[in-house]
């Protein structure tokens, strides 16, 4: 009967403490959802690139499958579970493919050049279900630096899952910017059609 006793009152005081944690990362995460604050986050994700030829209906999708990034915000409470401000950070595109063309009777393969950005967005995020999740999106400009690409408008709506500290988030990115190729004379051959990517991550608040 005493080991009974002892194991219902470790029972209760187990799931006392759980719920407890509980209480406290839904009240750390509703409170930071009101009065803001600066998040890091690192993700990964699949590209999806579609490329043409000039003067062609042909395409393909062979530029390259990967994608990874980082970035950092500072959001603070406008009313009751939504945020807002700004965010940048960097993504990077990573090519494996190659183009061909004809040069007087003789192939030429061309690797796919990969392509960097740096975004710089507004970003908002509404929290719902006692800010266990939240939707997000951040629209801006992404810069490139490296690639030899063009600079294009930033999207990138979000879903992410509050474990406290930490979030989980699947996203979808795009850069509306081109990236050109050309053959050995100058003229335009080749252009990828922006830059688009599906990712999952891991964000931080602090």
């Amino acid at each position: 009967m005493k080991k009974l006793l002892v194991f219902a009152a470790l029972a209760v005081f187990g799931l006392t403490t759980v719920n407890a944690q509980e209480d406290s990362t839904v009240d750390k995460v509703v409170e930071q959802a009101k009065n803001g604050g600066f998040y890091i986050g690192a993700n990964v994700g699949f590209s999806l690139i579609s490329s043409n030829f000039y003067n062609s209906s042909s395409n393909n999708d062979d530029y390259g499958s990967f994608n990874f990034g980082f970035d950092a915000a500072y959001l603070f409470g406008v009313m009751e579970n939504l945020e807002v401000g700004l965010l940048t950070g960097y993504t990077q595109f990573i090519a494996s493919g190659k183009y061909s063309y004809n040069d007087n009777g003789t192939t030429v393969h061309v690797d796919y050049k990969d392509a960097s950005f740096v975004p710089i967005a507004a970003s908002s995020r509404y929290s719902f279900a006692d800010g266990k999740f939240f939707g997000g999106l951040d629209l801006g400009v992404g810069i490139n630096v490296d690639g030899d690409s063009d600079t294009g408008f930033y999207y990138r709506p979000k879903f992410g899952f509050n474990l406290g500290n930490i979030t989980l988030i699947a996203s979808y990115q795009g850069i509306s910017g081109d990236q050109n190729y050309n053959n050995s004379n100058g003229a335009k051959l080749y252009s990828l059609n922006g830059f688009k990517s599906v990712n999952a991550g891991i964000e931080f608040s602090l």
